[in-house]
């Protein structure tokens, strides 16, 4: 960091109203500095714990996805977050049905739902959800991608677009963007149906 940075820095502190300094003199927080940093403080703790403690991410890089987060959740992002992770570490330390289910998925990245259009020709996979919105959603779930159904990749067209898929015996063919919003487990996978 160049001391140029630095200086530009505490001048913006200072101007928010976080940081008394005086020129060549010791930089303090104020009052309202020191809630924010323990503010700032209290997510990247509670942020490393949902990824390293209970995620099982390795601790260096969760640390590192917790401080792209921190600085830029509002509150409502923040309290929401907070608690999903309480609830999670409830539910891991009282080991209930639901922890257990998610420590084994964690553990089983090659079942993890992805977009269909990521499945290679003659893969299968079983619908988990579908994140396509308005006018598209409609026509995806009344050509029978809802959760629970098996989908066959039967191949790509000679130019990558459509695809053709094989579904509740029928034969149809998507759009590359269009089988992107719809999610699937490999058929081998134990994932469950996710909502509608």
């Amino acid at each position: 960091m160049t001391k140029g940075t630095v200086v530009s820095a505490l001048k913006r502190l200072v101007g928010e109203g976080l940081l008394d300094h005086e020129r060549y003199g010791t930089p303090a927080l104020t009052e309202a500095g020191r809630r924010r940093a323990l503010r700032i403080y209290r997510r990247h703790e509670h942020l490393t714990f949902l990824f390293t403690g209970l995620l099982g991410i390795p601790r260096l890089k969760g640390e590192e996805i917790a401080c792209l987060i921190e600085h830029n959740l509002d509150d409502e992002s923040e309290s929401r977050l907070l608690l999903l992770t309480d609830y999670l570490a409830q539910g891991m330390r009282e080991g209930t049905d639901w922890a257990q289910a998610l420590t084994r998925r964690l553990s089983e990245s090659a079942s993890l739902p992805r977009p269909l259009a990521m499945l290679e020709p003659g893969g299968e996979g079983r619908i988990m959800r579908v994140t396509a919105e308005g006018p598209l959603r409609k026509k995806l779930l009344e050509m029978g991608f809802v959760p629970g159904k098996r989908v066959l990749f039967r191949k790509r067209s000679p130019l990558g677009d459509p695809l053709e898929l094989e579904l509740l015996g029928t034969r149809l063919s998507l759009r590359r963007s269009e089988a992107a919003t719809v999610w699937v487990c490999p058929a081998e996978g134990e994932c469950s149906p996710c909502v509608l």
